[in-house]
């Protein structure tokens, strides 16, 4: 029997590799599918998840209500609350402020920021990035229940924990810090001259297509937005009120499942970020370690079934979210959830194990590295 001919050979072998393909992509479907649908079974999950390889969407779809009182479903297009992964746009806006030439992330914040505790005064942009300032987190005051219903100036939130020492000396250790996300986000009015909101839609929303995320606030009418709920007594309950000026850019931003992809994109691929701020934000800086993780400039950088990962977690009254990246798979999850108490990154784990072909391992995919990352 002759042999086949180069050509047919290479040809025969491209379709095989098509087909392999097709079939692991097949298989993503179904399983992800089943793993999301018993999600809703065990824990009433419901939300909007998004796996991507290679740049390509290929699995994505909504669970459950977005709006329980009218039954409007959760679609990919639903938006939603994301809580600490806003810390990824504000860290990638002091790169690209950086980038301007208007500062740098070795300079004390207080250069820019007037008035800040004497205790304060030494502490650089790096610390804040990456939490080892040692300012204490605003999230511990027991104001915060109040200012949660009737909002807040991020010069309020700073004042809240302003008369406190500091938790250790600054570049010393981790210690995740809402707070020093609040001063950022103030960083970055005053060195743009541009309100926070407006700065991420023109330097990052607007160049990455992100077309349906935003800064929240209480008065913004927005279409297809999800409600955010709560699990009280076994029972779904509407999630309590908070005003999202509390968070600002520690926590402010909503999102989509297909907008958060394109960021994972742009930040990989699409040149929003020069090669060294890319670096920057994906370093692994020796004092930001806790546990096997480091955190970058608002990402976890860890391993997880063997592989490099990068991510954030979120979580706020009725909301839980997620975003993972493979860097070396080029793959991406993404979980957003309106129903706390909902561990979007333990679905996410369960996702990436069905998108990287890896069998469950108990104890790792279940296993966090960072705190609750919490508004």
């Amino acid at each position: 029997m002759p042999y086949p001919r180069p050509a047919k050979f290479f040809g025969i072998a491209f379709l095989l590799c098509l087909s392999a393909q097709f079939i692991h992509a097949q298989n993503v479907l179904v399983q992800a599918d089943g793993l999301l649908q018993q999600q809703v079974k065990k824990q009433n999950f419901r939300g909007s998840v998004l796996i991507g390889v290679n740049g390509k969407i290929v699995f994505e779809r909504g669970y459950g209500p977005a709006d329980e009182e009218w039954n409007v479903a959760n679609t990919p297009k639903t938006k939603f609350r994301i809580a600490s992964m806003t810390k990824q746009f504000t860290g990638a806006s002091v790169l690209l402020l950086q980038e301007d030439g208007k500062l740098n992330v070795g300079d004390r914040v207080s250069k820019y920021l007037e008035g800040l505790p004497d205790a304060w005064q030494a502490i650089t942009i790096h610390q804040l990035l990456t939490h080892t300032s040692g300012i204490p987190n605003y999230t511990d005051s027991l104001k915060i229940a109040e200012l949660n219903q009737h909002g807040a100036t991020p010069e309020q939130m700073i004042a809240l924990v302003a008369d406190k020492p500091l938790l250790s000396v600054p570049g010393a250790k981790f210690a995740y810090c809402n707070t020093g996300y609040i001063l950022l986000g103030m960083l970055i009015e005053r060195v743009s001259g541009r309100k926070y909101a407006d700065f991420l839609q023109q330097r990052i929303f607007t160049p990455v297509e992100m077309r349906d995320s935003g800064y929240d606030t209480a008065s913004a009418v927005l279409s297809h937005r999800a409600s955010g709920y709560q699990l009280k007594q076994g029972a779904v309950v509407n999630a309590d009120f908070i005003d999202m000026s509390v968070p600002f850019a520690s926590g402010g931003i909503y999102s989509t499942v297909e907008d958060l992809f394109r960021w994972n994109e742009a930040l990989a691929h699409k040149g929003l970020l020069s090669p060294a701020s890319r670096k920057a934000m994906f370093e692994i800086y020796p004092e930001s370690v806790l546990a096997d993780s480091h955190y970058g400039y608002g990402v976890v950088i860890t391993e997880r079934f063997g592989r490099r990962l990068f991510y954030h977690g979120g979580g706020v009254v009725g909301f839980s979210s997620v975003i993972q990246r493979y860097p070396e798979e080029n793959t991406c999850i993404v979980v957003l959830s309106n129903l706390e108490p909902i561990k979007s990154w333990e679905i996410g784990d369960g996702l990436a194990q069905i998108a990287l072909k890896e069998s469950p391992e108990p104890g790792v995919s279940r296993r966090r590295t960072t705190p609750r990352q919490r508004r």
